[in-house]
């Protein structure tokens, strides 16, 4: 079922188990500050394991699919970050960690090896951020989707269902070298509130 239609003929559904493998390749060819990341990985699948997999799988109300030759792009949040980790403590993480645990490391790029580390001790989100801005949300288009207004409106789309239901606030990372998204989250409303090594941490009241 379309949720957000075009002139053009693109258009937003929600996503569904059988996109997975393809919002993992979109994930990887996205992955690297926005550009394609592909050549950085041995094991394509990674990065959308951490960073897709988990919404498709605990948020499936929140995860979108856009539809432009094809899938070309993703949006996905979750309304309630703090449920949203501990669900993926207790049963996604660790299914990772026995699954990249019986790969020889050897294997395993440089990119691959940071994330990784990121399998086996993953992050948890600040409480003084999840008590303000408890939900979150990010969006990846190829480059064949963007700069047509379909992730702006998406974005609005899934702001206001957010806010709809009960979410007082939302809150984001995008890499520092990633200047085109960072000014794309500004036009909509959020602002810098962290500068971490890695990424930066923006913020939007809903």
């Amino acid at each position: 079922m379309k949720v957000l239609d075009f002139a053009t003929g693109a258009y937003w559904r929600h996503a569904n188990e059988e996109d997975r493998l393809d919002l993992y390749r979109v994930c990887v060819e996205t992955g690297d500050s926005g550009q394609d990341a592909t050549p950085l990985f041995n094991l394509p699948d990674m990065l959308g394991e951490v960073f897709v997999g988990p919404y498709l799988t605990f948020e499936p109300n929140y995860a979108f699919a856009l539809i432009n030759e094809g899938i070309s792009g993703y949006l996905l949040a979750t309304i309630d970050t703090a449920n949203f980790e501990s669900k993926l403590q207790d049963s996604w993480w660790p299914a990772l960690q026995s699954k990249y645990a019986a790969i020889d490391n050897s294997l395993f790029t440089s990119e691959e090896c940071g994330i990784l580390k990121f399998i086996n001790s993953p992050e948890v989100t600040d409480v003084e951020v999840t008590s303000q801005f408890p939900s979150q949300i990010h969006i990846d288009l190829l480059p064949r989707s963007q700069g047509a207004g379909y992730g702006k409106a998406m974005m609005k789309y899934t702001l206001e269902l957010l806010a709809k239901n009960g979410s007082p606030g939302v809150h984001l990372h995008v890499s520092p070298t990633n200047e085109r998204a960072f000014h794309f989250y500004q036009g909509l409303g959020f602002t810098l509130a962290h500068k971490f090594d890695d990424d930066w941490l923006m913020i939007r009241s809903l």
